[in-house]
């Protein structure tokens, strides 16, 4: 979804999805149910028609956005997943750097007790401003530069040190996955189909040749609440990082309270 979507919270942006949609369905009734009924009188399948092709759209339709909604929610697990990854990995790194001698094990452990408090003050807000974290790197760069140039005293630090490197790599290759889902998106190109998508079927609802015009004004306005409330959940899950439902933060605040 655009940039702006995020500017709003969230029940608000279901409310201009609501609005929008349901205004489209009320004039859609307002301008096309008496041109319908008139248009096409004269065709005595008419309803069997309309229908049918309502059918075969709308099953189309829902197909898409049920498609959709499962890979963004598949994509949304997964980020969530990738967070309590990397939180566990950094925390299986912090107690193994704790068994280090000193000076190194306080210097390592400062280092990431500063990484975790980078990424619960800036790194979460960032991304949910769409931005990248600098800085990201610097923890993991400093961290392994101490461990390549600790000088073990005896084999039993030899085997701790070469741990540690170990447990690096895994937070390293953690961090990295989890970077992966703070860009991730629906393409434009599908939003649009998704958006065109409801318009067509709101629209070709709005010809059901009903004798009230309130009748159809209920059974469209139904519709196109249903649409918004799904377009809603798409959009919340949509880009992980960002928007009303955003990946949670609590894996690495659980982490850091662990380091205590």
């Amino acid at each position: 979804m655009r940039d702006w979507s995020h500017l709003v919270p969230g029940w608000a942006l279901f409310l201009t999805f609501l609005t929008f949609f349901v205004g489209i369905a009320v004039l859609g009734v307002l301008l096309l149910h008496g041109r319908a009924r008139r248009t096409f009188s004269a065709e005595p399948k008419w309803l069997n028609l309309i229908t049918h092709t309502i059918m075969i759209t709308g099953t189309f339709y829902a197909l898409l956005l049920a498609l959709t909604a499962f890979s963004a929610y598949g994509t949304y697990t997964q980020a969530g997943l990738a967070v309590a990854t990397e939180a566990a990995d950094l925390s299986a790194l912090y107690r193994t750097v704790s068994k280090h001698p000193e000076p190194a094990r306080t210097q390592l452990q400062g280092l990431l007790h500063a990484h975790v408090d980078f990424m619960v003050d800036e790194a979460w807000p960032a991304y949910q401003r769409g931005h990248s974290a600098d800085g990201e790197l610097k923890a993991e760069n400093n961290v392994h530069d101490v461990l390549l140039t600790f000088n073990p005293e005896s084999a039993k630090d030899g085997q701790l040190n070469s741990l540690a490197l170990a447990e690096l790599e895994k937070w390293s290759e953690a961090r990295q996955l989890r970077y992966t889902y703070t860009t991730a998106a629906l393409p434009t190109t599908l939003w649009f189909a998704l958006l065109f998508g409801a318009l067509v079927v709101i629209l070709l609802s709005c010809l059901i040749p009903t004798r009230t015009r309130r009748a159809l004004m209920i059974l469209v306005c139904a519709v196109a609440t249903m649409i918004s409330l799904l377009l809603f959940v798409v959009e919340g899950i949509d880009e992980p990082f960002r928007g009303s439902m955003i990946v949670s933060v609590d894996p690495y605040l659980k982490a850091g309270q662990t380091f205590n």
